[in-house]
């Protein structure tokens, strides 16, 4: 079991065991709308400046939704999508061109309702192999405003996350404060990003996040 006293790394062993606690997500009991379409989202697991990271996006200010939000690539099945798996992969090479090949898939979180329930959201864990740059990503400007990570040494500082209810419903979630340095209006990652972040967090850090 991974413990405050283990550097967390992501070798093998860890990332096996990573796969095997997302093989049982949690259920939730959310409301949907009964014409409720499916999408994806990836939660991508990184290495940044040697030190194990997650990657996030900041949607462009001239989104339809959620503009200006800090967010996880992904996005509508479409289709031709022969999976969510599949659906959540394409976005994330569309919006911030990171080919599915380089992406080890490692497990699905709960499924999740947008702010309206008009969407079922699917997210899914995936840890790009190869050390990366976020600063020489090309992604695309027409959806995304900018890409950044954060290493998991900072997410897992206490002081920087604060308990909210989630929406109407009786379930708590994290909100994490995001650093100074940062650019754009969001100083906090939140919502449905959050909630995923959270929830993958507690699955696969048990006995380092608290």
């Amino acid at each position: 079991m991974l413990s405050r006293s283990i550097p967390l790394i992501f070798d093998r062993q860890t990332i096996s065991l990573f796969e095997k606690r997302l093989s049982k997500p949690p259920t939730y009991k959310f409301k949907y709308k009964s014409d409720a379409k499916d999408a994806a989202v990836l939660m991508p697991l990184c290495i940044v400046d040697k030190k194990p990271s997650v990657l996030f996006t900041v949607r462009n200010l001239n989104m339809r939704t959620h503009r200006g939000e800090i967010s996880f690539p992904g996005g509508r099945a479409d289709s031709t999508d022969t999976s969510l798996e599949i659906t959540a992969l394409r976005e994330t090479t569309e919006e911030i061109g990171i080919q599915p090949s380089a992406i080890d898939i490692l497990g699905r979180y709960s499924t999740v309702p947008n702010k309206t329930g008009s969407l079922r959201v699917h997210p899914f864990v995936g840890l790009i192999r190869q050390e990366l740059d976020p600063a020489t990503l090309k992604f695309n400007p027409d959806e995304v405003s900018s890409v950044f990570s954060l290493p998991l040494e900072y997410l897992l500082q206490p002081e920087i996350r604060e308990l909210r209810g989630f929406r109407d419903s009786q379930h708590k979630y994290t909100v994490f404060k995001v650093p100074d340095y940062l650019e754009g209006e969001e100083r906090e990652i939140w919502g449905l990003t959050s909630f995923i972040l959270d929830g993958v967090f507690r699955k696969i850090l048990q006995g380092v996040y608290h």
